[in-house]
C-alpha cells in the first residue's frame, strides 16, 4: 500500500485543519495515512480523525503570542524578555523540527498545506518522495507571489481549489519547469439528509473572529437590514481574538439580542444553526476556498457574498444559488439580504440550487481526482 504524508501546523479548529482530516479520512481508506502535526497544542484533535491515521506530533510546546502580547502591554522589561525568548525558541524548534521530520520522510507522498512548509520541502525532501503542495490563501502581493516562487521551485505539484487560482498561479510560476498545477476543490464530508425550511428570519455566518473574516462590517450591514427587517437576526458562529471588539460594536449599534456570537462550537451545533436560517452571508477580506460555503450550501442555504478574489466566487453562482456584492458595497449586501428574506420563492428557488451544487464536492466526486494524480 503507498504511503501518504500531511504535514499539518496543528489540529485544532480551522478550516486548513478541518479540510485536511477530511481528506485523510478518505485517504487512508486506499493508502497508508501519517499526519504529522507542529503542535499537539497539549489537546485532542478538534475533529475526528479515522483510527486507520498514524499521527506524529513534534512538539508538545505551543505558540506564546497571547502571552507576549500581555507582557508587552505590562511594560515589564523582564516578562517581555522572557516571553520574547520563548518566542523565539518555539520558532526555532517548529523549523527544525519539521526540517528533520521531512529529511527523515519514508513516504511516496507528501501534501505540504502550508508555504513555509513547501519551502522547506523544496530544500530537503528525499528524491523518491513525490511532493505535493496545496495553497489555502489566496494573497496577490508581489512579496507573496516572490516568495511563492521560491517556496515551490522544487516541487512535482501544486493542488489549487478553483479556476481562478489556477490562472494565477499558472502565471506566477511560468519560469517553473518542474512543477505541475493541478485544480482539485475542497471536499464536502457529507451532505444532509434534511434542508433548511428558509421560514426563519435568521442570517448566518461562521468563521474564527479574526480581522481577515472582517465581522465589522457585517454586523454593519446587519444594522442596514435590521432598519428594514426589524425582526431579522444574526448569528456569528465562532471564536478569537476580535470578540470583545465585536461585542463592543454591537452594544454601539444597539444591536445586542439581535446579534448573537456564539463562541466556538462543534459540528452539530454549526449545522443545526445553519438549518434553522435562512441566508448565509460572508464579508472577508480575502478567502482562497471557503468550506462553510459549501457547508452552507449542503443545508440548503442561499448565500450573499462580498466578491473577493477567487474566494466565494470560485462557489457562488450569481443569481443562481446566491449573490456576489462588488466593491465591498454594505448597503448593496444589505438589500440582497433584505430581498432573500421577504421573497420566499425566491429563498427557495437559490436554496434548492445550492443544495443541488452541494453534491459535486462530495467524495466521490473528488477524491478520484485525487487518485489520478497519485497514480
Amino acid at each position: 500500500m503507498k504511503k501518504v504524508a500531511i504535514l499539518l501546523l496543528h489540529m485544532r479548529h480551522g478550516g486548513v485543519e478541518k479540510q485536511s482530516i477530511n481528506f485523510a479520512n478518505e485517504l487512508c481508506k486506499d493508502y497508508e495515512v501519517e499526519i504529522i502535526s507542529c503542535y499537539d497544542m497539549l489537546s485532542e484533535p478538534a475533529y475526528q480523525v479515522d483510527n486507520r491515521i498514524k499521527i506524529t506530533y513534534l512538539m508538545h510546546d505551543k505558540p506564546n503570542r497571547e502571552e507576549f502580547q500581555k507582557a508587552m502591554q505590562s511594560k515589564n522589561p523582564l516578562k517581555i524578555l522572557k516571553e520574547g525568548f520563548h518566542a523565539i525558541s518555539i520558532l526555532w524548534k517548529k523549523k527544525s523540527l519539521m526540517k528533520q521530520a521531512i529529511q527523515d520522510l519514508k513516504v511516496d507522498y507528501v501534501l505540504s498545506t502550508r508555504i513555509e512548509y513547501a519551502d522547506l520541502l523544496s530544500r530537503y525532501a528525499p528524491k523518491t518522495v513525490t511532493t505535493i503542495t496545496q495553497e489555502h490563501l489566496h494573497n496577490d502581493s508581489p512579496k507573496y507571489i516572490k516568495r511563492v516562487q521560491k517556496a515551490f521551485r522544487n516541487l512535482d505539484y501544486l493542488v489549487v481549489l478553483g479556476p481562478g487560482s489556477k490562472e494565477n498561479y499558472t502565471k506566477w510560476l511560468r519560469e517553473n519547469k518542474k512543477i505541475q498545477i493541478v485544480e482539485i476543490p475542497n471536499l464536502l464530508e457529507s451532505v444532509p439528509n434534511q434542508s433548511s425550511s428558509l421560514k426563519s428570519m435568521q442570517i448566518v455566518s461562521v468563521g474564527r473572529l479574526h480581522s481577515v473574516k472582517d465581522f465589522a462590517s457585517l454586523i454593519e450591514v446587519f444594522d442596514f437590514v435590521q432598519k428594514q427587517l426589524p425582526e431579522a437576526r444574526l448569528t456569528i458562529v465562532g471564536g478569537g481574538e476580535e470578540r470583545k471588539k465585536l461585542e463592543e460594536l454591537i452594544k454601539e449599534k444597539r444591536l445586542t439580542g439581535k446579534v448573537i456570537i456564539t463562541g466556538m462550537v462543534d459540528k452539530e451545533r454549526v449545522q443545526e444553526t445553519m438549518l434553522y436560517a435562512s441566508v448565509y452571508a460572508m464579508t472577508s477580506l480575502t478567502e482562497c476556498f471557503p468550506m462553510v460555503l459549501l457547508e452552507a450550501f449542503s443545508c440548503g442555504l442561499p448565500a450573499v457574498a462580498f466578491d473577493v478574489p477567487v474566494g466565494p466566487r470560485a462557489i457562488i453562482k450569481q443569481g443562481e444559488n446566491g449573490y456576489l456584492i462588488a466593491n465591498r458595497d454594505k448597503k448593496e449586501m444589505a438589500g440582497r439580504i433584505v430581498e432573500i428574506l421577504t421573497h420566499q420563492a425566491e429563498r427557495e428557488r437559490l436554496g434548492k440550487k445550492a443544495k443541488q451544487d452541494a453534491y459535486q464536492y462530495l467524495p466521490e466526486a473528488v477524491m478520484p481526482k485525487w487518485k489520478a494524480l497519485l497514480k
